[in-house]
């Protein structure tokens, strides 16, 4: 009985007050569904936007195993992403569409409420091409090993070393780092390691140049800084130097002449020719101080020197790719004989044009130049500026062409451009190319609001700009006795507007493009008269900025015809016209597997579009090509119309760079046929007729155009 009575109990203990056995009802704890998470920031992106938020206060009994973002503009079905914790990553998104999204939290349940929604509007990210300074710190590695060759010819180019096998213990006869006006620079030796940059092979790059034409004696030329030829220093135990043969030399230098045996591998020295240069007339000249005997170029413990007996160096050629390339010169012009033409004086010196430009501007804009080039509050300044003239220019009824975030990284980029090459008559390695960028915004006489970016720029390139490369390049005065090899700096403000002042329906719609290269040429090249099109209704000068400071011209020359088929391009795409000056940019020198043009490949890597590298004089934006084998999936791909542009994802109307293929000029023959290499085609889709002081880039309207932003005489 006691038995029975305590297992009664111990189940009425168990049971509790419910009933127990077949029939009745039980109670069991059950898991539920997440709560909401709370909603947090939405970041921005190209074509992405990035979604934070925090856990929900309740898991539902269970461990929360996803997050779900979803994101949803208009009828379109929403775009979801999954993550395991905040942020979320949402992708595919449309640029310029508000989203609203939300995040909803998952168990083993199932998927809870969603949060709140945040509101965001995916933009294009403007990248700009990195500067030819930081383009040559990256790594280059050749793609076949290096091999010596057996022949030398003229204008190559070759690296120079005492090893008969290329290693990353050999060394090569290199130009040194250290710069000096009164010196030059010196001869050295260095090795290139396998983690080798762009610049490590750049400066031990010679050319070997026959001088006199036709002697077999050749100049010792440094591609870096190619006005820099190998001389010798009597005074200082025969070493051998660079020194300026080509610019404006502060001291009388010269340069000698050597012949290259390719038995014996040994470089001896011929003659020696003094270098003058007339600082009025602006004429160099050579004169031949000497000749040698038995004299050669001797390397020991790191110094090159002339002596009796010489060292065995052996040639490479230079896995570089630094020559014109075929579609730059298609029809494979000879190379021209006449002299080259005298280098003109432009610019006293920078630092007095800087200072006198900073003390004009006005005390409205004055707070954006307070200091030259790359500058943190300068930046903050432009940026504030540009904000307000936005505000103002809607509040006027009218629009700015491009967001804000296009004209900072624009003017961001050309601030960082210096001079890298010793390649300009008067320009000195280490300086701003583009001093100052600031931005405007005056109201004409009608109280209409007219922004503009104002550039101060040099006109010229960070690189070797290769004209003593170019085969024809223009003339200069009376054809035949000389042509434009050399570059100065010169003085450009460049006023790119930015009001969207519309777009033309036909190239004549610009009524006040009266000069053009139609009208200059009486719309005949010689052979047929032309249509007024994109090519020939266009300036007959410049048309447009690049992202180095340099300008940029027409595809056409004003002969109507394509200038590349006249072999008078760099490999750049540039040279510099009759008369001398800055270079300018006709075509487009991007190459694949190249870095070290205006733009190149490492440019697109982590973009969703080609990166930025020009404007037109009518306020259109350029960004680099598409490169037709690996950027299909970029935004815009395969659209573009006859002037070479087009409209998508919110940017706004833009020119890109672009290839015309198997391009016949009117009434040629198809010999003339080839691949164009465009960066603007010529003609200006871009409305400019409301436009004030149109193409106005010359630094002395300073103090009579307000819209450049100086201090106007009254």
């Amino acid at each position: 009985m006691k038995h029975l009575f305590r297992t009664a109990l111990a189940t009425l203990i168990l049971c509790g007050l419910a009933a127990c056995g077949g029939g009745g009802s039980s109670t069991t704890a059950t898991n539920t569904v997440p709560g909401a998470p709370t909603i947090g920031a939405a970041t921005a992106g190209s074509a992405q936007a990035s979604i934070a938020f925090t856990a929900p206060t309740s898991t539902g009994g269970a461990d929360i195993t996803a997050y779900t973002a979803s994101c949803v503009t208009g009828t379109v079905a929403a775009v979801t992403a999954t993550a395991s914790s905040s942020p979320i990553a949402v992708t595919s998104l449309t640029n310029g569409s508000v989203y609203a999204c939300t995040v909803t939290a998952t168990n083993s349940v199932g998927t809870g409420a969603a949060s709140g929604s945040v509101s965001v509007t995916p933009v294009v990210s403007y990248s700009t091409p990195a500067s030819f300074a930081s383009a040559i710190t990256k790594t280059f590695t050749p793609s076949a090993t290096m091999s010596v060759t057996s022949t030398v010819t003229n204008r190559a180019r070759y690296m120079v070393s005492g090893s008969d096998t290329a290693s990353t213990s050999s060394n090569y006869l290199s130009i040194g780092d250290s710069y000096s006006a009164s010196s030059g620079y010196s001869v050295t030796s260095g090795t290139l390691s396998s983690t080798a940059t762009y610049s490590d092979y750049l400066t031990k790059t010679i050319q070997l140049v026959e001088y006199p034409s036709g002697s077999g004696y050749y100049r010792i030329d440094s591609h870096l800084h190619p006005n820099n030829s190998v001389d010798v220093d009597s005074t200082d135990s025969s070493k051998l130097k660079f020194r300026n043969n080509f610019g404006k030399a502060s001291t009388t230098y010269g340069f000698v002449t050597f012949s290259y045996d390719t038995s014996t591998h040994l470089l001896k020295a011929q003659s020696r020719y003094t270098y003058s240069y007339d600082s009025s007339t602006y004429v160099a000249s050579y004169t031949l101080a000497s000749t040698y005997t038995d004299k050669y170029v001797s390397y020991s413990g790191g110094v090159y020197s002339l002596a009796s007996t010489g060292t065995a160096l052996y040639l490479y050629g230079t896995p570089l790719n630094l020559g014109i390339p075929t579609f730059m010169d298609p029809m494979a012009t000879t190379f021209v004989s006449e002299g080259a033409a005298a280098f003109v004086n432009k610019v006293s010196t920078a630092a007095a044009y800087e200072a006198q430009i900073a003390s004009g501007v006005n005390s409205t804009y004055s707070n954006q130049v307070s200091a030259a080039g790359t500058n943190a509050t300068t930046k903050a300044n432009a940026t504030a500026r540009l904000a307000l003239i936005k505000t103002a220019v809607e509040s006027n009824s009218g629009t700015l062409r491009y967001a804000p975030a296009l004209y900072t990284a624009f003017r961001d980029a050309l601030l960082a451009n210096t001079l890298v090459s010793d390649a300009i008559s008067d320009g000195t390695p280490g300086q701003n190319l583009v001093p100052y960028v600031y931005f405007t915004n005056e109201a004409d006489s009608s109280g209409v609001y007219h922004p503009f970016m104002v550039v101060v720029n040099y006109g010229n390139q960070a690189s070797p700009n290769g004209l003593k490369d170019v085969p024809s390049p223009p003339c200069s005065g009376t054809c035949g006795t000389s042509v434009t090899r050399f570059s100065n700096l010169e003085k450009y403000m460049t006023m790119i507007p930015m009001r969207n002042y519309g777009q033309v329906s036909a190239v004549t719609d610009n009524a006040t493009l009266t000069t053009n290269l139609w009208s200059d040429a009486s719309g005949s090249n010689g052979i047929t008269v032309l249509a007024k099109n994109v090519y020939t209704y266009a300036d007959i000068a410049d048309n447009g900025l690049l992202i180095d400071g340099s300008v940029m011209f027409p595809a056409f020359n004003n002969t109507l015809i394509p200038s590349h088929l006249k072999g008078e391009l760099s490999a750049s795409g540039c040279h510099v016209g009759q008369g001398g000056g800055g270079p300018h940019c006709h075509a487009d020198g991007y190459q694949s597997g190249q870095g070290l043009g205006l733009y190149n490949d490492e440019d697109y890597s982590g973009k969703t579009h080609p990166p930025i590298i020009g404007f037109g004089y009518d306020g259109i934006a350029l960004f680099a090509q598409y490169r037709s084998t690996t950027d299909s999936a970029m935004l815009g791909y395969g659209t573009l119309d006859s002037f070479g542009g087009h409209n998508h994802d919110s940017i706004g109307y833009h020119y890109h760079a672009h290839t015309v293929a198997d391009y016949t000029p009117d009434g040629y023959s198809t010999s003339y046929k080839s691949t164009m290499h465009v960066l603007m085609k010529g003609a200006y889709i871009g409305l400019v007729d409301s436009i004030p002081y149109f193409r106005s880039r010359v630094y002395n309207s300073f103090t009579t155009n307000k819209y450049m932003g100086g201090t106007v005489s009254p």
